[in-house]
């Protein structure tokens, strides 16, 4: 049983993909912190009313049965990192980065129709990571230590904080990539 075990974890610490991210140019480095400039990317989107459950499961399910096959050419789309979620004033939002099309008339078109392409120009953004889980807790705790930094450092938040997963459910806690990120001015 032990040797099970010991298996199972061994092989959830080596068996990570690396997929695709979208690309950035580091413009300054703080411990944790990073001042980014990112490129426009395509983006497949999912939302929910605020008023509603928010599951995470929900819209991942959405989005990933897409980018699995469920899409008029039965098409199977590239897993890329990181999933993204956020709150805006009307949805919770989630997002995967299209990063293998050069435009939204290159992607299948959705079966469901809760999904929307986008262009997502982020610009100028500002992040933070973290490891292990996200809870709210966190979040709010490291949504507090970045807001600092923008202030100390002269910055303006001009997005919604978003929250970028970058690992499989499956990947140790303490190998886990977390982010909040912001676009600022």
């Amino acid at each position: 049983m032990k040797f099970i075990i010991l298996t199972f974890f061994f092989t959830m610490g080596i068996s990570e993909k690396t997929y695709k991210e979208p690309s950035f140019k580091l413009i300054k480095k703080s411990n944790n912190i990073e001042v980014r400039q990112y490129d426009e990317n395509i983006i497949a989107k999912t939302s929910i009313p605020l008023s509603a459950d928010q599951s995470d499961n929900n819209m991942f399910r959405v989005l990933a049965s897409y980018i699995f096959g469920k899409n008029e050419k039965q098409q199977q789309i590239p897993m890329t990192a990181p999933v993204t979620t956020f709150k805006n004033s009307e949805s919770y939002d989630m997002i995967f980065y299209m990063l293998n099309v050069n435009s939204i008339e290159d992607l299948p078109r959705p079966m469901n129709e809760n999904i929307q392409f986008e262009k997502l120009n982020l610009g100028k953004c500002a992040s933070i990571s973290f490891s292990w889980f996200t809870n709210d807790f966190k979040i709010k705790q490291y949504q507090k230590q970045l807001k600092r930094f923008l202030k100390n450092n002269g910055y303006t938040q001009a997005s919604p904080f978003m929250l970028n997963r970058y690992d499989s459910p499956w990947t140790l806690p303490w190998n886990r990539r977390n982010e909040i990120l912001v676009k600022i001015k």
